[in-house]
Order: structure tokens, then sequence, then C-alpha cells
């Protein structure tokens, strides 16, 4: 039975290589991907931007900056990639190939370690392969097809940190954990796991300690780097100005619709800002549409929004007239006067950004994965030279924008997410934990315990967009088939079950019929 079947002696890359069903599958798959990613490439032949962000990676990979408005690793990233080729389809082969590598290399894990039926995992592995989400991101001037994949290896790991951790895992975890915390900020709770992980492992204490070592010591460095760089470029040290704008932004939206607190009963470094907030809510209170009816992002983008004008303000005040210093330098404040508010509004948050945000992460939004370019027909100049363009014009196959196949995953997402959690419980009412070996045990207990951090940092974090839950749509969707395979395989247990005990039943009453004859 699935959970109970002892896995392998030989080693896993042994037994994916040398197993001759395994090689006719990677074969398979392997086809699967080049004629998959040939069509798209007729349909889209340039990749997809989404300004600004795609903009300020390429402008902060061009300028070797070491700190940018996102996080520097996509950054750093392209400007490696660069070094051998300016190819944008060579960019886009290597995120897919990563990405769909990272799919593969979950998959044989769980039929490695889990012993799923064989219809499971050819399901898990075409199903996951050909989701036109994973193509689709890895078109994406952006980090997210590059953090999607560092998230499903490193999740992978930790799974093999529970069966078998060896030092030479330990290193490779490291090394994933610290690249995926340079990628994005959602990877800030990774490091938090993977200790816990670390820690309840079967690892000897010194080598635990060592690995628990070997990943704070470089994230430390870097985050030590980060802060004393935006020390020297704004004077204040912070590690994400982003977060900053982040926070306020967030508990705007709570504020908007409480009661006015009056500017001269805030503190004082908030009272300019706080000013300006209570005119602008003063302001779209007279409207009959709301620009913030969305948890979306226009108190951080739009340049109506009370910090954008903040911002202005400062800049007039400001002879450097450097944005990105400019930008960044406000943020410690607007970090603080958004704590301030949620801290003094803590009903209004919850029910008017938190609960918005948890129905968006039950159903994400396309957003930016549902339009090509923005909707735009050219680029900015930066992208053009970066790629070695001679003009900026970027022809598709087709002369509609929107990306269709994006709008299902408003319902796909959903359906996942409750069955995962319905199956889980399930699971547990046929008393599933007493039945499944240790491994299966810690491994299941680990999907779970990832399905609601990534949920609640999700939905504390920013506005949630389809693009950011990729991830955790690709191993909740592994683990509900996994779920409901040992589902299927337990009734039809208690009903040969009960079938035998019938025929028992009938046997003895015709035994006893004929020795009272």
């Amino acid at each position: 039975m699935m959970f109970n079947q002892k896995i392998s002696t030989l080693p896993f890359y042994q037994w994916l290589l040398h197993q001759r069903e395994n090689r006719l599958f990677l074969v398979w798959v392997g086809l699967v991907i080049a004629i998959q990613l040939s069509i798209f490439k007729v349909i889209y032949p340039f990749p997809n931007f989404m300004p600004p962000d795609s903009n300020s990676y390429l402008e902060a990979a061009w300028s070797n900056q070491l700190i940018n408005m996102w996080a520097i690793g996509y950054s750093k990233f392209l400007r490696f990639v660069s070094s051998f080729t300016n190819s944008h389809f060579i960019l886009v082969l290597l995120q897919y190939i990563f990405l769909q590598l990272s799919v593969i290399y979950l998959v044989f894990t769980i039929r490695y370690l889990l012993s799923p039926p064989k219809w499971v995992f050819v399901v898990l592995l075409f199903a996951n392969i050909l989701n036109p989400l994973v193509i689709h991101i890895s078109n994406y001037v952006s980090s997210d097809a590059l953090f999607t994949a560092l998230s499903i290896v490193w999740f992978t790991q930790l799974i093999w940190i529970l069966h078998k951790p060896t030092k030479y895992l330990m290193v490779v975890h490291a090394l994933v954990l610290f690249f995926a915390f340079m990628v994005r900020y959602n990877a800030l709770y990774y490091p938090f796991l993977s200790i816990i992980i670390i820690t309840i492992s079967q690892l000897a204490i010194k080598t635990r300690i060592k690995s628990i070592g070997l990943i704070i010591l470089p994230l430390s460095l870097f985050i030590g780097s980060t802060e004393y760089e935006y020390y020297k470029q704004t004077g204040q040290a912070q590690y994400s100005a982003f977060g900053g704008w982040q926070i306020a932004a967030n508990a705007l939206y709570g504020y908007a619709h409480a009661k006015q607190k009056n500017v001269a009963t805030v503190p004082a470094r908030f009272r300019t800002l706080h000013s300006i907030v209570n005119r602008h809510m003063d302001s779209i209170n007279q409207l009959r549409y709301r620009p913030d009816n969305e948890v979306a992002i226009y108190y951080l983008w739009d340049f109506k929004s009370p910090l954008k004008i903040y911002l202005k303000k400062v800049q007039q005040n400001d002879s450097a007239n450097n944005y990105f210093r400019q930008w960044a330098s406000i943020a410690p404040l607007y970090a603080d006067y958004g704590r301030y508010l949620i801290k003094k509004y803590p009903s209004e948050f919850m029910q008017f950004y938190l609960w918005p945000n948890l129905l968006k992460y039950y159903a994400p939004p396309p957003k930016f994965m549902g339009i090509y370019n923005m909707g735009m027909d050219s680029v900015e100049q930066v992208t053009a030279g970066w790629f070695g363009w001679k003009n900026k014009y970027l022809p598709t196959f087709y002369k509609e924008k929107k990306i269709e196949i994006a709008e299902p995953f408003q319902i796909v997402s959903p359906i996942i997410n409750v069955v995962f959690v319905v199956s889980y419980l399930a699971f547990i009412l046929l008393l599933g934990f007493h039945k499944i070996n240790s491994l299966s045990k810690r491994v299941l207990a680990l999907a779970i315990t990832i399905w609601f951090t990534n949920m609640f940092f999700s939905v504390i974090a920013a506005p949630i967009e389809l693009r950011y839950q990729i991830f955790p749509i690709i191993f909740t969707f592994c683990f509900t088939l996994l779920l409901i395979s040992f589902i299927v395989e337990e009734c039809k247990l208690k009903e040969s079950k009960s079938l035998r005990q019938e025929i028992m039943q009938n046997n003895l009453l015709e035994n006893l019929k004929i020795k009272n004859l």
C-alpha cells in the first residue's frame, strides 16, 4: 500500500537512470517539454514583461546594483546569463528547463519515497509538466519562474532531509535556500522551517549544528551587506525598502474604512504624512467607485496614492533628485506608520485587508499573468538594449493580448485547496497516521505545515496574485492526489473486508444448516 512500501535499496539517481521504466518516462517527458516549448514560442516568440518589475530588474542588472526595489537575486541571475549570451530565447529556455527539472525532481522523489500507484505517478508527472502556468511564468522577465523552481527544490530537499540527510545534501540545501532568499522576499520563512526540519532529522548533533550554521551564516552576511548598502545610499540601515512601502500600503486598506484619527494625536514624525492620508481618504469617500475597492496595488503604485504624493513632496525638498534613494529613504517611516495604523485599527485591517486577501489566496486573480506585456506592443529602451534588439516592437501570433489560459486557475486553485483540506481531514478520520510508515507521517506533516505557513505569510505580506502561488498549487495538487489515492485504497480494503466477512458468515450459516439436517 502507498505510504507503507519499502524504499528501493538503489540510490535515488541510480534508481532514476538505471530502471527502464523511469528512463522511458524521462524520455517521454523530454519530448513533451520540447514540443510544448516549440509550440509556445511560435505563439509568443518574445518574452513577456511586467512593468515596472521587468524594467527594474534589467536596470539593476545593467548597472550591477547591490540593492534594488525588489530582491536583487534575479538581477544577478540576468547578469550571469548575459555573461554567456544576450539571447532572450536562451533566458526563457533556462528558466523553463530549471522549473521543469524541479517539478520532475519533486514527482520522482514522491514515487521513490512514498510509492504511489502507477496511475497516480503518471497523472502527477504529466499534469504538472503540461501545467500551462509553468511555461507562461517561464516566459516572463521576472523572478517568478526562478523562485518557483527554487521553492520546489527547497521543499523536495526537506523531504529528503526527513528521509536520509547527508552532509552533501546539507551543503546543497543551504545553497538553494540562500539563492531563494536572494531572489524573492517570500522566502523569509524558509530558513525557519529548514532549521526545524534539520533539528528533528536523524543527523548527529554536531552535524545538525554545522548544517544550521551553513544556513544562518551566509544569510546573515547577505542581510548585513544589504543593510549596509542601504545605509550607504539612504543613511538608514534596512533589509527591504519595498517591505516598508508594502506594510504602509496594506495598512491603508484598513484605515480607509476607519474613523479618521486627528493629525495632532499621531506621533510628530507621522503628522505630515498622516495629513496627506486624511485628505486622500476624505476625497475617495466622496467617490461612487473607490480606487481601493480591491486589495491590489493602488496604495503602492498609483500616483494618486497618498504614499506617492508624500514621496513627491520629499522629492521637491531633495536637491539630489535620485529617485531610488528618495523612494528607499522614506521606507522605514512607512513601515513604522503602517504598523502604527495596524495596531490602532486591527479590526479594520482584518476586515478590509486580511479577509479580502485570504479570499484571493483561495482564488488568486491572474493580474499580470492574464495579459501579454500589459497590453502594450513595445518595451522600454533598457529592455531592447539588454537583449540587443534593433527596435522595441513585440510581435505575437495573436493580436489579442489577453492570456485566456490563466483564467481557469481562479477555479482550479480553490478546488485543489478545498479538496486538499477535505482529503487531509478524511485521512485523519480514517486513522491514516496509524497505518503508514514513519517517513510518510513526517512528509505529510511537512506538507500541511508548509501549506498553512505559506497561506498565512502570503495573506499578511502582500496582495495575492496567481504568479505568486504556482509553487503551492503544484505541491498541493501532488499531495491532494496522494491522499485521495490512499482514501480510495482504504475504502476498497474495507469493502473487501466486509465482503469476506459476509461470505464467511454465509458459509457458517450453511454449515449449521447442514449439521441440523
